[in-house]
């Protein structure tokens, strides 16, 4: 039996990315970024014999939590994210929208997230939100790991850092920090921006520019900061 259920799937016309992960043998799940069409993530969860009990969220933009209220309330999900972007950004609607506290009925912060048996680590990875984030999932198949990016790295370039409340210094030392995973790592963006919906660190750093900048200031100068 395979040790991860995994779906990628393209919703909403900003070319968003929305992710299934499961565990195989309790059969829980977790939706990464809900938007858009809560009821064709429902009913694809369902349909491959899954129940979501969490929403895990990369960041606080709109076009990936505009469906999470509906979410929790369909299914009564825990809602993961880093704790300013739980507590602050997304509350105050920093980011677009106003997601009332009341309305998250149970919240989590941290480093890790357990769905069923399925362990998955919290990279913070601020940059673009103060609490953007990455998932990391080992995937013993592979021997390496499957990492989630939302908006921080996309195939072939990376997130916004010029919008309210991003920072290009703390991105800069975010993807540092993505460069560092096994180059074997398998990663998964938050939007369809690139060549192809996936690619490998080992690849990105070969081909990214904004991975290969090798200094703070060279960097800043790509993004115009």
């Amino acid at each position: 039996m395979a040790s991860l259920y995994f779906k990628q799937l393209a919703l909403g016309p900003m070319q968003n990315f929305v992710y299934l992960i499961g565990d195989p043998v309790t059969r829980e799940a977790a939706v990464v970024d809900p938007a858009w069409n809560v009821p064709e993530i429902i009913k694809q969860a369902k349909k491959d014999g899954y129940r979501i009990t969490h929403a895990l969220l990369s960041h606080g933009h709109y076009d990936h939590i505009n469906g999470v209220e509906d979410l929790v309330a369909k299914t009564d999900a825990t809602v993961c994210a880093q704790a300013v972007e739980l507590e602050r950004f997304i509350p105050e609607g920093a980011g677009g929208l106003v997601i009332p506290r009341s309305s998250l009925k149970k919240t989590a912060t941290g480093q890790a997230v357990k769905v069923g048996n399925l362990e998955i680590t919290l990279i913070h990875t601020p940059g673009h939100t103060p609490g953007s984030q990455c998932m990391w999932i080992k995937t013993p198949e592979t021997g390496s790991g499957l990492l989630l990016t939302g908006d921080t790295l996309f195939v072939g370039t990376c997130g916004r850092c010029d919008l309210p409340y991003s920072n290009p210094h703390q991105m800069y030392h975010s993807l540092t920090q993505l460069k560092k995973l096994d180059e074997k790592t398998v990663f998964y963006p938050g939007h369809d921006y690139g060549m192809t919906p996936t690619n490998t660190i080992e690849n990105e750093k070969r081909t990214n520019p904004f991975l290969l900048a090798d200094s703070l200031d060279q960097f800043l100068e790509m993004v115009h900061h």
